[in-house]
């Protein structure tokens, strides 16, 4: 397969808000090349509501310029405030990558350090598109049938989880591929157990 710089392609890039600089692909310039890259800021749902969308975004586009992150710039680019566990900003987000995806006749690829969120994103992404799963399944994944359904990913609180590439047939001739989890050096969530990661990483 070829790198995604020499290929057209819609890049999601997951990092997590609550281990930004830690979850930020150091490589995510060189991985887009000139394609455009939506930067989806994961656990939105978990900040202050006095902090205000607006605020928080222009906080990521900072803390990118710190880290001297420059496809975001791309024509097309954009910052996304997102929860892949309750779905919040996934809508909209997606139909913006949808929507630049048709424009240049390409599929969508989701990139971001393991343990950011991706696994779970894909598995919200099939429940929408798959009505009778997201019944199944009482709309949410229970440990006993979480991976009833064909194309279910493994969430787990352990990085590496996702081996391969996933595939989801978006409709229209479109598809969005899950990509396996980078390890970053620095991650904190690399750095922990199960046990601590439970305590530490914030859930409300």
């Amino acid at each position: 397969m070829l790198p995604l710089r020499q290929k057209k392609a819609v890049i999601l890039a997951l990092v997590d808000l609550f281990d930004f600089s830690g979850s930020v692909l150091p490589e995510l310039d060189e991985i887009a090349g000139d394609n455009p890259v939506i930067l989806a800021a994961n656990k939105a749902d978990l900040l202050p509501s006095e902090m205000g969308q607006a605020r928080a975004e222009n906080w990521v586009r900072r803390e990118l310029e710190y880290l001297n992150v420059q496809s975001i710039a791309n024509i097309g680019g954009a910052v996304r405030l997102v929860s892949c566990k309750t779905g919040f900003g996934i809508k909209t987000m997606m139909e913006k990558a949808k929507s630049l995806a048709e424009e240049m006749d390409s599929d969508i690829y989701v990139v971001g350090a393991a343990n950011a969120g991706k696994s779970t994103l894909v598995n919200y992404l099939l429940d929408e598109n798959n009505p009778a799963r997201k019944q199944s399944l009482g709309g949410k994944r229970r440990a006993g049938n979480a991976n009833k359904w064909k194309g279910s990913v493994t969430t787990s609180p352990l990085p590496g989880t996702t081996l391969k590439f996933i595939r989801i047939e978006l409709g229209k001739g479109q598809y969005l591929y899950d990509t396996p989890g980078l390890l970053i050096p620095g991650c904190l969530t690399d750095r922990l157990t199960p046990e601590e990661l439970k305590i530490v990483v914030p859930k409300k």
